[in-house]
């Protein structure tokens, strides 16, 4: 019944549970028993028990609102059932006590009415009060809450896996940062055919250390699909069954209305596989409207090896004795609730142990505490990174060729870099204030000025959340005359009250330095060759800076000053004069910069025999498949020696419905010189080509199709794409200065479409 109301009255069940069949050796008083009063598949009322010896009966109190129909008069008969101290749908699914308790036949008292007495009504009726006596426990019963009841424990822990640089072997290792104050919730997972169903078991916060434990107790189980709620369709449990199915003959039927797993579907199943040939006439157990049996559904279902792992009944039928987990895990990480961790159904942990241990891998969304990491030696400073890219990944080499500044020298991709760069690295625990110097293009060395010394901000974890430190914190100040940047160590020691763990302050942020700026002032930071140099400073206790602890830094663990080579090529708009087959600017894609600039210049018909003829914009062009199309077209970066910086390029065909074929590949065409030697298409190409590294100024190329690569009657839009090898040490340098060009036209093919030809003929 699911459709029943409860009376607005109060009522208890008395009785006693006697426990002298149960053995002393297997009597356990840590064990938490509980009587409940249950309608349908809902706990009307309970109480929890625990005893103290076997040899006084249990004595139990339950108070609970008797159910009723809608217009009933009297009330539904209930059950009273007893079994370890566990929840709802659990203490529904396990072996425990069962007794039906009629109620219609109660009285306050009660005693049974008198035979002629009217029914009450349903809101009037008095109190009922049941007495039902002892309920003597079954040994058997018990023993199995003892053993099949077990308590279970995860211990586990969320972190951040970041891979961590190490200048002194310089080489990368893993390293797992905390994931403080975020929920861990553990959820149990069944599969019945496509159904499946997450039941929340428990959840816990991590500490400081990532740390959460989640301990519970769990009971094997009578698994009883139907008292569950909340089922859900697996889209790919759907997909693998319909084709395990299709390979047996059978199809699904249509899919049930409703969300919960449906026994008559699979009755549709069971009686669509007695119509198929040579079919064995199997007989449905049991009658309409009840559940089929797994092994009837498996004398007509195709085996399946890997449904039978992922736990999905009937393929997997076998009394569920252990909690089958996934973990899903949220935090507030920037005022934010976000979810930094979410398990699918295949990630599954069947039957796992009751001691499980865990690490569980936040996504970027997290906010974890960076503890990864050495404290810094005193008397010197190490640059690490620029951007995301290691001091050892960047020339050094004056050459010829000079490659001083340039990222990735080792695998020859020569990237230049550009924007606001983060320079990070280590500095001395005894250097109180820095200032940065540069030289330009070799020249003298001057202290780099705001805003081309630039700041940032940085937070530190207080217990609860990540706090920023109050500006100017981390920015350049004016002190004793000197344009310096306080270090992290000296910050610390500045303020005490930031709180302390373990004796350290926990930053998000331990190694930025400052942030190199050449986009603040491009008359102060014009693209040329950098190098970076730091000057120290001390301290005294009003904070001043000590006269004579000026000091240029030298790099940790050797004899020479640390320094750092920086190429800068920042992208400037300029562009020669807009034309009509040359446009630039806004209502155009193509960039009015000429770093780089891509152009197709002319696109020819049959060229080089009488036939020639070029074509313009929007014109309807009419090929057969032995027709040639060539596009002329140039790619280029500026030819001075700050520049000749081009990553490569590349051409396409788009067409129809997000159709697309690319040109010059070899399927379509190859590019080849007109008349520049280095025709790429990418940076390493041209230098087997005969570029001199590190420049490549790109130049004037073309391609050839033929009317068969057009294999449709349709508009084309021939899109040409250059770019730099500019990068900010993380970005994906074709997606950084980059330009776009393109042309658009009609392509008529004589042998796919030849009425309409012939119309426009």
């Amino acid at each position: 019944m699911t459709s029943k109301m409860t009376s607005t009255m109060t009522s208890t069940m008395t009785g006693a549970i006697d426990l002298s069949n149960v053995p002393a050796d297997l009597f356990d008083p840590a064990l938490e028993l509980r009587a409940a009063v249950v309608f349908g598949a809902s706990v009307l009322g309970s109480t929890v028990l625990k005893a103290a010896n076997t040899k006084e009966p249990l004595r139990f109190a339950v108070a609970f609102e008797p159910p009723f129909l809608p217009g009933a008069k009297l009330p539904c008969p209930v059950r009273l059932v007893i079994g370890p101290n566990i929840a709802d749908l659990d203490l529904l699914s396990i072996d425990a006590v069962s007794i039906e308790v009629e109620l219609a036949g109660r009285r306050a008292n009660g005693d049974a009415p008198k035979r002629k007495a009217p029914a009450a009504e349903a809101g009037q009726q008095k109190e009922i009060q049941v007495a039902l006596g002892t309920v003597r426990l079954d040994v058997e019963m018990y023993r199995c809450w003892i053993l099949c009841c077990r308590l279970y424990t995860i211990r586990g822990r969320v972190v951040c896996r970041n891979w961590q640089y190490d200048p002194a072997s310089g080489r990368y290792h893993f390293c797992d940062a905390p994931v403080p104050g975020a929920t861990v919730e553990a959820y149990d997972v069944d599969h019945w055919f496509f159904w499946y169903h997450r039941d929340l078991i428990k959840s816990a916060v991590t500490d400081v250390a990532g740390n959460f434990v989640i301990q519970f107790r769990w009971c094997c189980l009578n698994w009883r699909p139907w008292l569950v709620r909340n089922w859900a369709l697996d889209p790919a449990l759907f997909t693998r069954i319909q084709q395990l199915l299709g390979q047996g003959g059978l199809r699904l039927p249509p899919l049930p209305p409703g969300p919960d797993p449906d026994p008559l579907y699979l009755e549709q199943i069971l009686s669509e596989a007695n119509l198929l040939p040579g079919s064995r006439r199997l007989a449905i157990a049991g009658t309409l409207g009840e559940p089929v049996s797994a092994e009837a559904l498996m004398q007509v279902l195709p085996a399946s090896s890997d449904l039978a792992a992922l736990h999905v009944w009937p393929w997997w039928d076998v009394q569920d004795c252990a909690p089958d987990v996934v973990f899903r895990v949220t935090q507030v990480c920037g005022n934010k609730l976000e979810v930094i961790h979410a398990e699918t159904n295949a990630q599954t942990r069947w039957n796992i142990p009751t001691t499980l241990g865990v690490t569980l891998l936040a996504n970027r969304l997290a906010c974890c505490l960076p503890t990864c990491r050495d404290p810094e030696c005193p008397e010197c400073l190490k640059v690490t990174f620029v951007g995301c890219r290691t001091t050892d990944q960047i020339g050094v080499t004056a050459g010829p060729p000079d490659l001083r500044g340039y990222g990735l020298v080792a695998s020859a991709a020569d990237q230049p870099f550009y924007g606001d760069l983060r320079i990070r690295g280590a500095v001395g625990s005894d250097v109180d204030y820095f200032k940065v110097q540069v030289s330009r293009n070799g020249g003298p060395w001057s202290d780099l000025p705001v805003p081309a010394f630039d700041g940032f901000t940085r937070a530190y974890w207080d217990g609860s959340a990540a706090v920023i430190a109050p500006a100017p914190a981390f920015t350049p100040i004016l002190k004793s005359g000197q344009t310096v940047m306080v270090t992290r160590r000296h910050y610390e020691q500045l303020h005490p009250a930031i709180p302390r763990f373990g004796g350290s302050v926990i930053w998000f942020d331990f190694d930025t330095l400052f942030f190199f700026n050449t986009l603040a002032n491009p008359a102060l930071t014009p693209d040329a060759l950098y190098e970076l140099r730091f000057v120290g400073y001390t301290a005294d206790g009003a904070d001043n800076l000590v006269a004579g602890s000026e000091r240029i830094l030298p790099t940790c663990g050797q004899a020479r000053t640390e320094s750092v080579f920086v190429r800068i090529d920042n992208q400037a708009m300029i562009h020669p004069a807009p034309t009509a087959l040359h446009p630039c600017g806004p209502g155009t894609i193509h960039a009015c910069t000429s770093e780089p600039d891509c152009f197709i210049r002319k696109i020819c018909i049959n060229e080089g025999t009488s036939a020639e003829h070029c074509i313009a914009a929007c014109d309807i062009v009419r090929l057969s498949a032995t027709d040639t199309l060539t596009i002329h077209f140039s790619a280029t970066c500026p030819m001075t020696p700050q520049d000749g910086h081009l990553g490569g390029y590349w051409m396409r065909a788009e067409f129809g419905v997000s159709e697309v074929f690319y040109i010059g590949t070899g399927a379509h065409g190859t590019f080849a010189a007109d008349p520049t030697f280095e025709v790429g298409p990418d940076y390493a190409s041209a230098l087997a080509q005969g570029a001199p590294r590190p420049h490549w100024y790109g130049g004037d190329y073309k391609v050839t199709l033929h009317g068969s690569d057009f294999e449709k009657c349709c508009a084309y839009i021939v899109r040409l794409r250059a770019w730099k090898r500019t990068t900010d040490g993380c970005s994906d340098p074709q997606w950084v200065h980059a330009n776009e060009f393109e042309v658009a036209f009609t392509i008529l093919r004589k042998e796919l479409c030849p009425d309409v030809c012939k119309e426009i003929v």
